[in-house]
């Protein structure tokens, strides 16, 4: 499952990512790693863009950087 596949709200543990042309490697440098829990705070109209939050840090992603974010859901 990817992290733009939650829903406001929803938590999840990253599990790692798609590397690919589209993944930033700043996400990394943010501390945007494997075993951190984030949880969707807000998503805009259009699902772009959307607001996490991680290790007591929002960040707004892109839904195409979202896409490349493999997460584990946490129900």
């Amino acid at each position: 499952m990817n992290l733009s596949n939650l829903k406001r709200g929803e938590k999840g543990i990253i599990k790692g990512y798609k590397y690919n042309e589209n993944f930033p490697v700043k996400l990394l440098e943010l501390g945007i790693l494997p075993g951190v829990k984030v949880e969707i705070i807000f998503v805009s109209i259009f699902c772009d863009p959307l607001c996490i939050s991680y290790n007591e840090t929002f960040l707004a992603l892109r839904k195409k950087e979202a896409e490349n974010i493999i997460i584990k859901p946490i129900k």
